[in-house]
C-alpha cells in the first residue's frame, strides 16, 4: 500500500516539475544557441558521454580538464589514428595531468579514455556536422549515433541532440527521470529497467505522453524532473 507521505511527496514533486517547465521553456528561448562549429558539437558530445553514472559536477570538471589540456582540439580529432590520444585522456581523467584546471580524478578514467578514443576514431571518419546533415528526423539521428559511435546509448544520444537544440522530443531517461515516473505510478519498477533500446523506447513513450498531458515537450520535462529530483536528493539528511 502506498503511504500518505509518499503520495504527498509525489504530488509535491509533480507540482514542482509543472512549475519549472515554463521557466525552462523561457530560459531555452532566451539562451538558445546554434551549434555550428564542429568543436562545440564535439565538446557537447564528450560532456554527454562523461555525464553517465557520475555527478554532474564531476562531468563538467572532466570536460573542462580535457579542454584545458587541448584534448578536444581539432589536431587530435581530425586524424584517423592517434596513438597518444587515449593515454593523454587517461592522464587527465586520472588526475595526473598538470594541464588540468581542476584537481581530482574522474570516476572511470580507464574506461572513458578507451571509449573517447573510439569516439574520436568514429568522428575522424565522419564529423558530427556531416552526421547531423543526413536527416532532420531526431529518432533517426539518435539511432545512427547509437549504431555508429561506440559507447553512446539512447540516453546520451538524446541528451546530445537536446543540448545542441536539434530536438526536444526525445526523452533522456536517467535515474532521476525514471525514479520520478515510478513515484508518480506511471512506470513500474520493471518497466524502469531499460537494458535495451526497445525497453528504452517503451518507457520513453510513457514519459512523452506525460509531457504532452502537461503541455510541454519531453525535452523540457526531463530537465525539470532532473532539477527537482537532484535538489531533493541533495537535501536528504
Amino acid at each position: 500500500m502506498t503511504s500518505f507521505s509518499s503520495v504527498f511527496t509525489a504530488r509535491r514533486f509533480d507540482s514542482t516539475v509543472r512549475t519549472l517547465c515554463p521557466l525552462i521553456e523561457s530560459e531555452v528561448s532566451r539562451h538558445m544557441t546554434r551549434f555550428i562549429r564542429e568543436y562545440e558539437l564535439r565538446r557537447e558530445l564528450v560532456g554527454c558521454i562523461l555525464g553517465s553514472q557520475v555527478r554532474y559536477e564531476m562531468a563538467v570538471e572532466a570536460v573542462e580538464n580535457l579542454e584545458s589540456a587541448g584534448l578536444l582540439d581539432d589536431a587530435y580529432w581530425c586524424q584517423r589514428n592517434d596513438n597518444e590520444f587515449e593515454g593523454g585522456v587517461f592522464m587527465v581523467l586520472a588526475g595526473r595531468s598538470n594541464a588540468s584546471r581542476h584537481k581530482g580524478s574522474y570516476r572511470f578514467p580507464g574506461v572513458r579514455a578507451k571509449q573517447l578514443a573510439q569516439v574520436r576514431s568514429a568522428l575522424a571518419r565522419a564529423p558530427i556536422l556531416s552526421r547531423l546533415a543526413v536527416s532532420s528526423c531526431p529518432s533517426y539521428l539518435r539511432q545512427q549515433l547509437i549504431e555508429d559511435i561506440s559507447g553512446i546509448g539512447p540516453k546520451q544520444a538524446s541528451m546530445f541532440l537536446r543540448n545542441i537544440g536539434k530536438s526536444y522530443d526525445l526523452a533522456i531517461l536517467d535515474t532521476h527521470v525514471l525514479q520520478f515516473m515510478c513515484m508518480q505510478g506511471l512506470l513500474s519498477i520493471e518497466d524502469a529497467r531499460i537494458g535495451t533500446i526497445k525497453e528504452y523506447e517503451k518507457a520513453e513513450r510513457v514519459v512523452i505522453q506525460y509531457a504532452a498531458s502537461i503541455g510541454y515537450p519531453v525535452g523540457y520535462l526531463d530537465w525539470a524532473i532532473w532539477a527537482t529530483m537532484k535538489a531533493a536528493r541533495e537535501l536528504e539528511p
